[in-house]
């Protein structure tokens, strides 16, 4: 009996909760209509095709719009590739891990030397300075290292070179590709990466700066003690945002390697835009694209979960 009482007491409450709901609803009834826009094309262009995708990687669904429901066989077939999609898998996290390393901790130094200079107006420039190569396009950046790698006469194979080394074709040698690779964009001033530090630096406290200044610290003391803590938001935010961007990108195989030589270079991602629009496998295609969608909603999950771990230690 009382088990009853409270189990209506509940759905009292509730129908409660959804009454007071929708007279909220009705009473800012015109915001929501000025909403329906963003919602109507955020479902046709973004949630859409997400659905699609994974639905329609259980079918053998071609280029030409012929769809045959085939179960598991797609996830079947590139889960035992062990010649392509395994060895494409280790290639992406060699990659992964150095060029992650590097997009948040370059950024975090050149803020922090911006940040600690005296003059505004010197801070002013730098912070101009370092968005200046935004303006060149993504492609126009990679198709700019095509050449300074080139064996003939490139900048590295120059320099390379007058050291007394042999000439090198760096971007089609199996034992300089990956290497190249991650260090492409040297110095790896991320500008966009840069100026969020530097927006997390300018929110701390001067208080704890100059408590810390008079007790004795000294910069890297307070860098560690004081703004590292302070930024870990910024951090969290941008290892999430790398993990994301790294993990689908396939742009340089795509320019410049085509995923060789051999497969050393080949990623998933290049993996599945080959399948879908080199072979046509569009529902092969969208089953690793849904495998990459698990593996970047673990990872992201598990960068969450550290940031939260520290941040509550």
């Amino acid at each position: 009996m009382t088990k009853t009482m409270g189990k209506a007491a509940k759905d009292l409450r509730a129908g409660e909760r959804i009454k007071k709901l929708g007279k909220s609803i009705w009473k800012n009834r015109s915001c929501y209509l000025y909403l329906l826009p963003l919602f109507f094309f955020l479902l046709t262009f973004s949630y859409y095709p997400a659905i699609s995708g994974i639905y329609h990687s259980f079918f053998d669904w071609k280029d030409t719009g012929e769809a045959t429901f085939i179960g598991f066989s797609n996830y079947i077939e590139f889960l035992s590739d062990l010649e392509v999609f395994w060895p494409s898998v280790l290639n992406m996290f060699k990659m992964l891990l150095p060029r992650l390393i590097i997009m948040i901790i370059v950024p975090f130094i050149v803020a922090e030397l911006i940040f600690n200079l005296k003059s505004e107006r010197a801070r002013s420039f730098y912070r101009v300075l370092i968005m200046i190569p935004m303006v060149a396009p993504g492609v126009v950046s990679t198709l700019i290292w095509q050449y300074i790698y080139d064996p003939n006469y490139g900048l590295v194979s120059a320099i390379w070179q007058a050291f007394g080394g042999q000439p090198i074709d760096w971007l089609n040698d199996s034992r300089t590709v990956i290497a190249a690779i991650i260090f492409m964009g040297f110095p790896w001033i991320t500008p966009t990466n840069t100026l969020i530090y530097l927006s997390g630096l300018n929110a701390i406290s001067t208080d704890a700066r100059e408590s810390a200044k008079i007790d004795g610290a000294n910069p890297m003391q307070i860098i560690l003690h004081i703004d590292l803590p302070e930024i870990m938001g910024q951090i969290r935010f941008l290892l999430i945002n790398g993990i994301i961007v790294l993990i689908q990108d396939y742009s340089i195989q795509f320019l410049l390697t085509d995923g060789g030589p051999g497969y050393d270079t080949m990623v998933p991602g290049y993996y599945m835009y080959q399948a879908a629009f080199q072979s046509g496998r569009m529902g092969f295609a969208s089953a690793i694209g849904t495998f990459l969608f698990l593996l970047i909603l673990g990872l992201t999950i598990v960068a969450f979960k550290m940031g939260q771990e520290k941040k509550e230690a």
